[in-house]
Parts: structure tokens; sequence; C-alpha cells
């Protein structure tokens, strides 16, 4: 039986992702015209929100290892920059980050279904050092700059209308979490679908215990 503290958690951990969820549609209506801002407005928008993705899914790290004191004592714990939080829970527990997964099922030879499984996706689409990665360039993308580079600014605002990168940062974040888990002990996993198509795209998250693949 999930334990009180369990459940309350599992319960933050589920806000977290749709807090995440929320963000990514944003991006992917700002990039689509559906702002009515002009192109610049939109890119700082954007990277607004990939840098506040990048501190949820770091965030969402130290809530899912609360069990390590360490996790609420005075530093880590009051911290919120996704690389500061990133290097501490590294030190504290290396195999803390979220894993892809995908749904694979076992298969007769007629090809009827014999039990239900999951994988880890390899490679990842986000893994941590990408995050890191990310997070280091949004800085540059939310400040006007200074006027050496004002002076030497040649293209207009009204340009500035297409944003493959950030696209590709989003899906990245997307595909990642859209089905994913995270151990919390040697037998316990947090799962989480981004989207539960059976429950009109509600975040799903609960626990799952780990078994051993059959012989």
């Amino acid at each position: 039986m999930m334990q009180k503290d369990q459940k309350a958690l599992i319960a933050l951990y589920a806000n977290l992702m749709d807090e995440v969820k929320v963000r990514i549609d944003c991006i992917d209506r700002a990039v689509n015209g559906q702002t009515g801002f002009p192109g610049p407005i939109v890119r700082e928008f954007c990277y607004t929100q990939l840098r506040l993705l990048c501190e949820l899914i770091a965030l969402s790290c130290l809530v899912a290892h609360g069990d390590i004191p360490a996790t609420y004592a005075k530093r880590l714990g009051k911290e919120w920059s996704a690389d500061a939080i990133i290097e501490g829970l590294t030190k504290l527990r290396p195999h803390f980050y979220p894993i892809p997964m995908r749904q694979a099922d076992r298969r007769s030879i007629s090809g009827k279904v014999q039990s239900h499984s999951v994988e880890a996706l390899n490679p990842m689409a986000f893994p941590k050092e990408t995050l890191l990665e990310l997070y280091g360039q949004c800085h540059q993308h939310l400040h006007r700059g200074n006027v050496r580079k004002l002076l030497k600014s040649t293209t207009p605002i009204e340009l500035d209308t297409k944003f493959p990168e950030i696209i590709a940062w989003a899906q990245k974040i997307n595909d990642h979490l859209s089905f994913h888990v995270i151990a919390i002990s040697e037998d316990i996993l947090i799962f989480c679908t981004l989207r539960n198509m059976d429950d009109n795209n509600k975040v799903q998250v609960g626990t799952m215990e780990r078994k051993p693949p059959p012989l």
C-alpha cells in the first residue's frame, strides 16, 4: 500500500509534470503564430519557457528523490537553478534522472500478446547533459544585449519568424517525458505518462514495482 508521504510525492510530481505539459503546449502555439507577437518576442517567450522547463525537470527529480535527507538540506532544498540541482543530485544518486520508456509487448509465434512490459529508449532524447546545454544557451536569448551588438545588428525585427531550433528543443523534451520512469529505490519506480489518451490527455503518475525480465 502506498504510504501517505509517497502519495504527497506523487501528487506534487504530477503537478510539476502538468506544468511541463502546459509550457510545451504554449511553445507550440507561439511558434505556430497563435500569439500575434512579433518574431523576437516569440523567441524570448519560448526561451523563457525552455529555461523554466529545464528547472521543472530538475525540481521534479529533487521531489522524486525526497527520501535522500540532503535533498531538503539548507543548500539543495533552497536551490532553484537547474544546473546546481543536477550537479547536487548527481553526487547524491547518479541514476536520478528520468528514463524515457516505451511499451514492449511479448508475443507468441502466432502474434498473440502474452505479456506487457516496458523498456528504456536508447539513446535518450533529452539526457541531463543536453538539459545543461540548453539551460546555458537560454541565457543569451533572454537579454537585449549591449550597444556594440545593437550597432552590428542589421536584421529587421519583422523577418525573425521561423524557430526550428526552438521546435527541436521542445520536441526533445516532449519525447523524453512522454512516458518515463524514475527509480526511487532498487524496487520501486515512479512512472509518468504526460498525456494519457484514455483520460482526456491528462498527466498520469503512479508507482510500479521493478521486476526482472521473464526467463
